[in-house]
């Protein structure tokens, strides 16, 4: 019987109220329905909307990371090519070869550069030069963290290996990358493994004599190391294959260097994700859903122009199956999230909005809708609460208190990995006068184009702060000597020295700049501080608008 019915079927005696109390439950479940269908299909939408928008957001972190691992990867290989080409123009070296002086003693000047320089990279399991005739000269083992040169009776004749050959037939400036795999001793793969890239040059007299090669063992595993550590902050695995789909890093440690280990030979990307792999080899560039989940390739040529590599040989001394030129030579970087990876995010989406729309169901519209303002406004509320607290107002720059927590995090950072950094602390110089005679408004201008200028000279990995007044704050990560740090004081002072662009005005101010570095002059944040402090004061002190370093007695 419906509710009609019902309402027919009351006796006069009943009350009123209650007689309306049972007509208004057949229309309220009506109501309540309606609307219930409708934040069913909102929610359909939105759901679909979210999902959607979250793996656009997903391929768009994974296409970001791929290519932040390929420049790593670039950049890291460029600065091997770049310390051989540093080792191969040694002054030391250039006497050896000209033989203009004492074979016995240069040779144990090149071997003392050779050990500076094992010590300070710690990169390189060897570094050598090998002669025309294929006789190592110098040969400097980095021994595990232990570097020593190798007494004359221990060094070795490399003419038959296919690194020395390759490398030797090269021209002027010209570079051999071998390919990337596992180190050989005596025959025999290396255990643990020792993946190893070598890169060579050869070595002219004056007259253009070809007089041998220096060679850097570059150890592959400081490079697998740094992929793995980019790819953790995101969501994909990293795997870096070669041109033949064999894993040189993969999530499983038991499918790497399948091309030189029988056992492995059929672990290959190529046999695990065909679909993927035919996609991924066809393009430089690639991302690709499968089965198996969202894979994201970027091809890597790791030889620079003017670069060479071979096939390499499995016997150490056995020649190369052929020579490969920079474009034919090259490897996939790959960030692999699994289906169940990607699903996860829709399944808990789902999750989420199903509470949602029950949530909303009970509650009705209007409180649910009072509720997501509450929210917004909440969450507004904290956004505006951040930046007032962690940015300067005037500039945008940083703060104070977001700066003292960056310096805490690159103390982290450096001490984790071993790395130096630099830290200028900036004060301008004639900004009181500026802000005396124009007035404050001036001053704001100055202040504002200021910090653009420091912005626009540093790196985008610098950080810059305005700790306050006239006073900015910056952290250079890798800058770990005084030369580097004075080319970046100098362009800071050139910069702030131009004139500023003020109505009616062009006033000029200068910077004072003071530098300390990390660890050599201090490891906790405020030693670090007070000694970019003191330094800038001495600038101060010795005429402006110039730098200093920190030293223990001004």
């Amino acid at each position: 019987m419906n509710g009609f019915g019902s309402m027919a079927a009351m006796t006069r005696n009943e009350p009123f109220h209650e007689r309306a109390d049972q007509r208004i439950f057949p229309y309220f479940f009506g109501i309540f329905l309606f609307f219930g269908s409708i934040l069913a299909g909102a929610i359909g939408m939105l759901y679909n909307l979210e999902s959607r928008e979250y793996l656009e957001r997903l391929e768009i972190e994974e296409t970001v990371n791929i290519n932040l691992e390929r420049e790593m990867i670039l950049t890291r290989l460029g600065a091997v090519v770049s310390d051989l080409r540093f080792l191969s123009r040694q002054n030391e070296l250039r006497y050896l070869v000209d033989g203009n002086t004492d074979d016995e003693l240069v040779r144990a000047l090149v071997a003392d550069e050779y050990l500076a320089f094992s010590r300070t990279k710690r990169i390189y399991d060897q570094i050598r030069f090998i002669d025309a005739s294929g006789m190592e000269v110098v040969r400097v083992n980095f021994n595990g963290g232990s570097p020593a040169a190798a007494a004359p009776r221990d060094l070795q004749r490399k003419a038959g290996r296919y690194y020395f050959k390759d490398t030797l037939r090269l021209g002027r400036e010209e570079v051999f990358m071998s390919p990337f795999d596992l180190n050989i001793e005596q025959g025999k793969i290396e255990v643990p493994f020792k993946p190893m890239i070598r890169f060579g040059i050869p070595i002219f007299d004056r007259g253009n004599t070809k007089q041998g090669i220096v060679v850097l063992n570059y150890l592959g595993e400081e490079l697998l190391e740094a992929i793995r550590a980019s790819a953790s902050r995101g969501k994909g695995r990293a795997m870096l294959v070669n041109s033949d789909g064999y894993w040189l890093c993969s999530p499983d440690p038991e499918a790497e260097w399948g091309f030189m280990i029988p056992d492995r030979e059929d672990r290959t990307f190529t046999a695990r994700y065909p679909e993927a792999w035919q996609a991924i080899s066809a393009a430089d560039r690639c991302q690709v859903y499968t089965p198996a989940g969202l894979f994201t390739a970027a091809t890597i040529y790791p030889l620079a122009e003017g670069s060479v590599s071979s096939s390499g040989a499995a016997d150490a001394r056995s020649p190369s199956g052929r020579r490969l030129e920079h474009d034919a030579y090259y490897w996939k970087i790959i960030s692999h999230v699994p289906k169940a990876g990607v699903d996860s995010g829709t399944r808990g989406l789902m999750m989420k909005l199903s509470l949602l729309a029950v949530a909303l169901f009970l509650l009705a519209s209007v409180p649910s809708w009072l509720i997501a303002q509450a929210i917004v406004r909440r969450r507004l509320h904290q956004v505006a609460l951040y930046r007032s607290a962690h940015f300067d107002r005037l500039t945008g720059l940083p703060n104070r208190a977001l700066f003292m927590d960056r310096l805490g995090q690159a103390i982290k950072d450096a001490r984790r990995y071993g790395r130096s950094f630099a830290l200028m602390f900036i004060d301008l110089d004639g900004f009181k006068e500026v802000n005396d005679t124009l007035g404050h408004n001036a001053g704001d201008r100055v202040l504002v184009q200021a910090a653009a200028r420091l912005l626009n000279a540093l790196r985008e990995s610098d950080t810059v702060a305005r700790m306050g007044g006239d006073e900015f704050t910056v952290i250079l990560p890798g800058v770990d000597s005084p030369v580097n740090a004075h080319q970046v004081a100098k362009k800071i002072i050139t910069v702030l020295g131009a004139p500023f662009e003020i109505p009616g005005h062009a006033p000029r101010i200068g910077a004072s700049i003071g530098i300390s570095f990390f660890p050599k002059d201090g490891e906790a944040l405020d030693t670090l501080l007070k000694k970019a402090d003191d330094a800038m004061y001495e600038a101060k002190r010795s005429g402006k608008n110039d730098y200093r370093f920190f030293r223990r007695a001004f």
